[in-house]
């Protein structure tokens, strides 16, 4: 059992140091104004919240629903 911990630990300890040399370095951040290739264009101006009322309705019939099933499936004691 000695081994196997010793294998795991070792294969553990040999990934993580492979993994820190694999890593690139960020790319150094444009100047302010600047766009390059590799950045994003701006996110569109649009509400984060706009169908959250619809989104919470939908939310609360689907727990019912799914509240409403598993009673239905589960076994009733006499």
């Amino acid at each position: 059992m000695k081994i196997v911990q010793m294998v795991f630990f070792t294969l553990v300890l040999f990934m993580f140091c492979i993994f820190n040399v694999l890593a690139k370095d960020p790319p150094q951040p444009a100047a302010a104004g600047e766009r390059t290739s590799t950045t994003p264009p701006p996110p569109p101006g649009l509400p984060v919240d706009e169908n959250i009322n619809t989104m919470m309705a939908l939310a609360l019939l689907f727990g019912i629903y799914i509240i409403y099933s598993f009673k239905l499936k589960q076994k009733t004691l006499m």
